[in-house]
């Protein structure tokens, strides 16, 4: 078999996190599949540097996916989770004071600030799950408008780093009422603020055109560094007050898109040729509208900014989204290796050693398919993964225990594959992790420095 390279002893690094009993049901585990993530295995201390190292490696087993773990609110981060203690309807609300699709809630709690998203769990199973961008961040309350596909449900806040609040005690009870949007309005909403290339949830917009008149719709899809259109979807007729959505898979001319902002602008034209265009704008929270020729019937949307303009939008704003290619490795606190445990250090390091408790999750940097998923004495329980759309592997060494996944499965960015552990030449739980250039790992490839790639994933996942 290729023949991973040894890792050097590690050093000692902080325990964080709380111990708990086997993974929590559907809200926890189910709730942070929606953003990608699942409850960690429970965090242990890191021992002492022992240069001897080696452990007996885990016979893998079905139950490997039933770990002891603690709580989706974990403080992985070594930061306590923020709490949701009550929620309320502030706009748009029905007769009885439920939420209605559009409506603004306004969620108080305990450390909210700073938070990334809301997410709104459904039934069981995450088919009805979905999020949005939180607004107007404070420590003790948020803002967030309620998706046009969420149903009635308990609420979940999440801070970037992917730290999250138990589910609301009671569920937010959404009435399933038809959208309703006035003439001249293009109502949008993008379906979280981050995704991911090859993540189980792709670029998603939403849209209601205003009215009672069909119209002509035309997508474009917006880098917003410099305006640039990297896709466009143009639908003949679509039904005022209908719900459609597009896709967008994260690929541009063929190849992967570039890291950066993007946002959608919608512009619907009504059988007169009068148009409305959804504005990008930065805490605008308003869709503009443009007025038709003379006499073709001026459509009266509030104004926004104007829609071509470069810079206008925020992650925050409505229809953007950030867009990367790949995604940290490890979900939790960790910290990098300096000296023999970089790449080319003692012993031809070939790979770079992140230190993180015992049990932090590991997840795909990128998806891809499984090569290798195996164990041997020097690299203990370790995969190999041959990244979607490039001709670089990525492996992950020193697992816990046996992989997740295993040889020829597919897996998406962001799905755990793993836990940090010490099995094979290490005892300090760490994960070393190598990139190799194609054809691939020992394959004819070379490896290369993952440390400028690590650094610039960390800043943004």
């Amino acid at each position: 078999m290729p023949q991973p390279a040894a890792a050097p002893p590690c050093r000692t690094t902080e325990s964080v996190g709380s111990a708990r009993r086997r993974l929590s049901v559907r809200r926890t585990a189910g709730a942070l599949a929606a953003l990608g993530i699942v409850a960690a295995a429970v965090p242990g201390s890191v021992h002492a540097q022992d240069p001897t190292g080696g452990t007996v490696p885990q016979t893998p087993g079905s139950s490997r996916l039933q770990e002891l773990a603690p709580p989706a609110t974990a403080n992985l981060y070594g930061a306590s989770a923020p709490r949701v203690r009550r929620f309320a309807c502030r706009s748009l609300c029905g007769a009885t004071g439920a939420a209605r699709p559009g409506s603004l809630v306004r969620i108080h709690g305990r450390r909210l600030a700073p938070l990334s998203e809301v997410v709104f769990l459904g039934a069981a199973g995450e088919a009805d799950d979905t999020s949005v961008a939180a607004r107007g961040v404070r420590r003790r309350s948020v803002l967030a408008r309620v998706p046009r596909t969420a149903v009635s449900g308990p609420l979940v806040v999440v801070r970037a780093d992917g730290t999250r609040s138990p589910a609301a005690r009671r569920p937010l009870r959404v009435e399933p009422r038809p959208a309703v949007v006035s003439p001249g309005i293009v109502d949008a909403e993008v379906q979280g603020s981050k995704v991911y290339f090859g993540a189980r949830r792709p670029a998603e917009l939403s849209y209601v055109v205003g009215g009672s008149q069909p119209a002509r719709v035309q997508v474009e899809l917006v880098h917003a560094a410099d305006g640039a259109i990297v896709e466009q979807w143009a639908i003949p007729q679509v039904q005022a007050g209908v719900t459609r959505s597009v896709r967008w898979d994260g690929m541009a001319d063929g190849r992967v898109a570039r890291d950066g902002l993007y946002r959608f602008r919608v512009t619907a034209t009504d059988p007169s040729g009068a148009r409305a265009t959804s504005s990008g704008a930065a805490g605008a929270g308003a869709w503009s509208g443009t007025p038709g020729p003379p006499g073709a019937g001026a459509w009266s949307g509030t104004p926004g900014a104007r829609a071509g303009q470069v810079g206008e939008v925020s992650p925050g704003a409505l229809g953007a989204f950030t867009f990367l290619r790949h995604r940290f490795p490890l979900i939790g606190a960790h910290d990098y290796a300096e000296e023999q445990a970089r790449f080319g250090g003692g012993r031809g390091h070939q790979g770079q050693d992140v230190f993180a408790a015992c049990g932090t999750p590991v997840v795909a940097a990128r998806g891809g398919v499984v090569e290798f998923a195996e164990y041997q004495s020097a690299a203990g329980n370790y995969l190999v993964i041959d990244g979607a759309r490039t001709d670089v592997d990525s492996a992950y060494m020193h697992l816990r225990e046996a992989a997740l996944v295993v040889a020829g499965e597919r897996v998406r960015t962001g799905q755990p594959i793993g836990f940090v552990g010490a099995t094979g030449r290490a005892s300090g739980c760490h994960l070393h992790f190598e990139r190799w250039s194609g054809p691939g790992w020992y394959s004819g490839g070379a490896a290369f420095d993952p440390l400028p790639d690590l650094r610039a994933w960390d800043s943004h996942s």
